[in-house]
């Protein structure tokens, strides 16, 4: 087999649902040391470490390469046609949990590396691969590398999240609306494509804004309401200006990723039908956008509670996650190369999109917002799925794109 097909099927095969990363960082470490490329991690906590490692010179611009080492659950295994840890082969692909998010796109990375580094390709800067733990929940591993300076002096970011889907898909209506297209220009889109997937350039994704809002409230016998004090009408007082809130912001849209996004996604309050309740609270969940900073959302939302408190409220904020918007403009150099050598080797058009979903870039661009980003990457829609899968030759092409991208960014 493949070196490179066997290293995908070995971590595929380590478990790293929601945590163990370390068993990725430490494989990872071994095989980069093999090829005398050093590496280094760091740890986040027990059994959970990032690994960072650089090849190239001192003299010229960074380029980050970005790959996670976590996975989701399972799933439900009795629906599985295969033991998703077992990274079986069949025909073309390869499946199991984190073929496509994101392993295949992590190891192409890596290989991307090992054969520049073997290669001695001369590098006029520093090509420096991250891998995280945490990613699918919180970011974790990329919000510590952040902090510790990891990304300060990067000008570009390779983001190897999976950016492609069956290309027989295309004739879905929520795909082509992702794309801003009709199906008749799919249709095209899917002809021109010999090859068996359809891949996008990401240039852009939405941020999260998440919070829970307290209420509190006296509790008293339903019977004699007027002792005590009902934290469901507060809490519903705010969500009423919430709402009036957002569709205040509805206008505000990016050309490439619309408009914002929230949704209320969790409510509950009170203990009992016959007790006024002394505790209510609501989650919501904003996706959003560049054109309306996290930063005026939450100085937005907290006026609102800090209004209804002076009017009798005892309403709190807590903020689960503040992950910012990415948006690259399509002329960056990043952009460029991603889009001629993309094309080039996946022999396909690559349209520009931006996606509602996130990625370690968020936490990243927090610490250097000038950093310009791409999330490109082998892999699918698949995956999160049951029968989570990864095109092997998508795989082995993703692998030259970035060796030629980075050679390009750093020549």
């Amino acid at each position: 087999m493949d070196e490179v097909v066997q290293t995908l099927q070995n971590i595929v095969k380590l478990n790293t649902v929601n945590g163990a990363e370390k068993q990725v960082t430490d494989y990872l470490s071994h095989l980069l040391a093999q090829h005398g490329i050093a590496s280094h991690t760091v740890a986040y906590a027990a059994d959970r470490t990032s690994l960072v490692a650089e090849i190239g010179s001192d003299q010229g611009p960074v380029v980050g390469f970005d790959g996670h080492a976590d996975v989701v659950a399972l799933g439900d295994q009795d629906k599985w046609t295969v033991d998703p840890l077992s990274a079986t082969i069949q025909g073309q692909h390869m499946i199991g949990r984190g073929t496509s998010d994101m392993k295949s796109g992590l190891m192409a990375g890596v290989w991307a590396m090992i054969h520049l580094k073997d290669s001695g390709v001369p590098l006029r800067g520093t090509l420096r691969l991250l891998v995280t733990v945490g990613e699918e929940y919180g970011q974790y591993g990329a919000q510590q590398l952040a902090k510790a300076g990891y990304v300060d002096d990067m000008t570009s970011l390779i983001v190897g999240e999976p950016s492609g889907a069956d290309k027989q898909l295309l004739q879905r209506p929520e795909l082509q609306q992702m794309l801003g297209t009709d199906a008749a220009n799919a249709q095209k889109l899917a002809a021109a494509n010999h090859t068996s997937e359809q891949h996008f350039i990401e240039l852009a994704h939405k941020g999260s804004f998440t919070f829970t809002v307290h209420s509190r409230g006296v509790a008293a016998h339903s019977s004699m309401p007027e002792i005590g004090k009902n934290a469901i009408t507060a809490l519903l007082n705010f969500y009423q200006r919430e709402q009036d809130y957002f569709y205040s912001i509805k206008d505000y849209r990016n050309p490439v990723l619309g408009a914002v996004t929230p949704v209320v996604t969790l409510i509950k309050g009170g203990e009992q039908i016959n007790t006024v309740p002394a505790s209510a609270e609501l989650s919501v969940k904003i996706r959003t956008i560049p054109e309306l900073p996290n930063a005026k959302l939450k100085q937005d939302l907290q006026q609102i509670i800090t209004d209804l408190n002076h009017e009798g409220a005892q309403l709190s904020m807590d903020i689960l996650s503040d992950l910012r918007p990415m948006h690259t403009a399509a002329d960056a150099p990043l952009i460029a190369a991603t889009t001629d050598i993309g094309q080039a080797v996946l022999e396909q058009h690559l349209p520009k999109i931006g996606v509602p979903g996130g990625t370690d870039a968020s936490s990243f661009l927090a610490a250097n917002p000038d950093l310009d980003v791409v999330v490109f990457g082998p892999g699918n829609i698949t995956a999160h799925q049951v029968n989570e899968y990864v095109d092997l030759d998508m795989y082995q092409r993703y692998i030259k794109i970035y060796e030629r991208m980075i050679t390009r960014l750093l020549s």
